[in-house]
């Protein structure tokens, strides 16, 4: 093997989409369709597209599966278009086009074009485990039915085995207005003046999910914040009842502690939002 097994690949994934949420979500609001009235009805607009693929090549009993699955809207209008341009640059391309579908089949292309790549870059043919590499990456992205009224919840994730111990699994969400399309950022949600009393709340939930007493008793029986401090996470899911703030893995711990969700009322969180959703 030329190098030991990769996973700064993965990693630069990670980074690449949690940078692109924020940017996408400043460059979205932006550029948001404010004017128009047309509204997104619920799940008779929601078509799914389901791709598989299969591929050995020139390594014998080697496997790259790479699938791909997303939920998109019809198109009915430009609300609906910007949505999916939304998705497509978020989670499939990085590119804001609204066709969708064939952004999803020219990912594919161009992800398992990347991935033969980088199998025969590290490698060789008489290296002893040449025959029993495994690289698998899944990448679905799907409609959540638990949203705000005005808002459009989605969610993409990725989950990546590229060698090693154990792969990586990341959600990520959209949260985007039914009026306008817009992505709907964190500062569009929360006076940004009050973070640390929201970050205090969150704390304060944590503890309790976890049934601690304090943060030492937390890090100490369950990894959390041992690797980072809360935050108002770009990751987020206005829900019906709640907003969710979503931590990945190594984000404020180990990858043992897995996922990390904090849920918090609006009752909880009325002061400090901008009710402008």
């Amino acid at each position: 093997m030329k190098k030991s097994i990769v996973t700064s690949s993965v990693a630069s994934l990670l980074c690449i989409a949690a940078i692109m949420l924020a940017t996408v979500s400043c460059q979205w609001k932006k550029s948001g369709n404010t004017g128009n009235s047309e509204q997104v009805t619920d799940s008779k607009d929601i078509v799914a597209d389901n791709l598989d693929s299969l591929h050995i090549t020139n390594m014998p009993d080697s496997v790259l599966r790479i699938k791909y699955n997303f939920q998109f809207l019809k198109s009915t209008g430009s609300i609906t278009d910007s949505i999916n341009a939304a998705i497509n640059q978020f989670l499939v391309t990085g590119r804001h086009e609204s066709d969708i579908r064939q952004a999803i089949l020219d990912a594919l292309t161009q992800e398992e074009s990347a991935m033969k790549a980088e199998i025969q870059e590290f490698y060789e043919p008489d290296d002893e485990t040449y025959g029993h590499i495994k690289y698998e990456i899944a990448r679905t992205g799907h409609f959540i039915s638990d949203a705000a009224d005005s808002v459009i919840v989605y969610q993409g994730i990725m989950d990546i085995y590229t060698g090693g111990a154990h792969g990586s699994y990341t959600p990520l969400t959209l949260n985007m207005s039914k009026k306008t399309g817009c992505i709907i950022n964190i500062s569009d949600v929360f006076d940004i003046s009050c973070e640390q009393e929201i970050l205090d709340l969150m704390l304060a939930q944590l503890l309790k999910d976890n049934g601690c007493s304090n943060r030492e008793e937390l890090m100490e029986k369950t990894g959390l914040l041992t690797l980072g401090e809360l935050q108002l996470s770009s990751n987020f899911h206005l829900g019906k009842d709640a907003i969710t703030f979503c931590f990945g893995q190594y984000e404020i711990a180990p990858y043992s502690s897995g996922i990390t969700y904090i849920s918090l009322g609006y009752d909880a969180l009325k002061q400090y939002l901008k009710h402008n959703n």
